[in-house]
């Protein structure tokens, strides 16, 4: 008999065509989910598993001892970590969001006349809305057949809008100067997705989880089923990698031996590893430098409820997105503390990238309205001192130009 090693152990997902969960009945695993079509999953761990109540008895009786125990109602709960890369976990977060990845924008000199960029940070169309247009700030933006080559490819992303018909764009990193150019296209690189804004557009997704130990009799599998994903927690420290977790929660778990559930799932993404070292990070509209840390989690408390006749929970509760967060950052002045007691709504923008390159792989996570909840500075050894803020990120519902009606907002470029 050969011991299971991790290594050996392949994580893989699918969705179901359907994310209704029947109340009274758990879904055929051969019709409902299917064997073919599933994706390996890159992991650090899942720590998903069965769980279940026990219920020992209460009688109090004259040996003075529990005689029986009877088990209650069967769930799934755990998490999936790794570390953080485009692509790889965007099912994922569409679940969590409960919306759908928007296609990209486009436009060209039919839409904006000419533009002009200029190194100090701005690129300038001559006519035209982009807003109007659909372009957001946090949008990452490309060029193409601009007459300065440097301008091409690259990813610019939107800081903000302003000027007449907000024809001015502030991006990161600033383009090469160049004169008006009536001959060019701009497209959003990638796909975004916010929070909808309305009930009717939530959408309800399901999936299936396996762990499957090819090293063990032949081949055991686990196959967590009728899952929701709830959330997640992205972790962003000032050196190493970034990381990601994301909480779920399901009805059942089904084993096998002899092979996989899935059969021949789509290999893992091969997109490259978040660094925060490279990227940009921008709270409260200025670009920060000594920021040792972020951590932004949602959570949105999935919960079940057991009932009479059946083991098994009628249903996987999604709550509300609860969005949040901690700043680290070394004392430089009194603007933190200021925030925290006005109540100040600052915005919070981070950006993502896979490499140095000016068109590497990103994600670009924007909260456009956040509140600090504190700011720790305890005095402390003789090194740098640190203030913490835990913040809470809100909707925004201002008018401000191209700042989208959402809690947060993440652009993935790869999609």
């Amino acid at each position: 008999m050969s011991i299971g090693e991790g290594v050996q152990a392949r994580l893989a997902y699918k969705k179901y065509a359907s994310g209704v969960i029947i109340e009274n009945e758990l879904a055929d695993s051969d019709a409902d989910l299917g064997a073919t079509g599933a994706q390996v999953l890159r992991r650090l761990q899942s720590t998903l598993d069965l769980k279940s109540t026990f219920n020992p008895s209460q009688e109090v009786r004259e040996d003075q001892q529990v005689v029986d125990s009877r088990k209650g109602s069967n769930w799934v709960e755990g998490s999936i970590s790794g570390e953080w890369s485009p692509e790889t976990y965007a099912d994922l977060f569409e679940a969590s969001f409960r919306g759908t990845w928007a296609a990209s924008v486009t436009g060209s000199e039919t839409d904006f006349t000419s533009v002009t960029l200029n190194s100090a940070g701005t690129i300038t169309f001559a006519a035209g809305d982009p807003v109007a247009k659909g372009f957001r700030v946090g949008y990452p933006v490309q060029f193409a057949n601009l007459a300065t080559a440097g301008n091409n490819g690259v990813n610019f992303t939107i800081l903000a809008f302003g000027g007449t018909s907000n024809r001015t764009l502030t991006v990161f990193p600033a383009p090469i100067t160049e004169t008006a150019d009536t001959a060019f296209t701009v497209t959003q690189k990638g796909k975004s997705l916010i929070l909808p804004s309305r009930q009717a557009d939530n959408v309800n997704r399901k999936f299936g989880f396996e762990h499957y130990h090819p090293d063990v009799s032949g081949g055991l599998y686990k196959l967590f089923t009728e899952c929701r994903v709830g959330g997640f927690k992205l972790n962003m420290p000032a050196e190493g990698n970034c990381t990601i977790e994301h909480m779920v929660r399901g009805r059942f778990m089904e084993t096998g031996t002899g092979g996989p559930f899935f059969t021949d799932p789509d290999p893992e993404t091969d997109t490259g590893i978040f660094n925060s070292v490279n990227g940009l990070l921008r709270v409260h509209g200025s670009a920060a430098a000594v920021v040792t840390g972020i951590t932004l989690n949602m959570d949105r408390k999935l919960t079940g409820t057991a009932c009479q006749g059946q083991n098994f929970f009628p249903a996987i509760h999604v709550q509300k997105a609860e969005v949040g967060g901690q700043i680290t950052m070394q004392l430089t002045g009194g603007t933190t503390f200021d925030d925290f007691k006005n109540e100040t709504e600052i915005d919070l923008l981070s950006q993502l990238v896979t490499g140095s390159a000016s068109n590497a792989d990103s994600n670009i996570i924007y909260c456009p309205r956040i509140k600090l909840g504190s700011a720790i500075n305890p005095l402390q050894g003789e090194a740098a001192q640190i203030v913490t803020a835990d913040f809470t990120a809100l909707k925004y519902v201002g008018s401000g130009a191209g700042i989208p009606q959402t809690t947060i907002q993440i652009c993935d470029t790869t999609l």
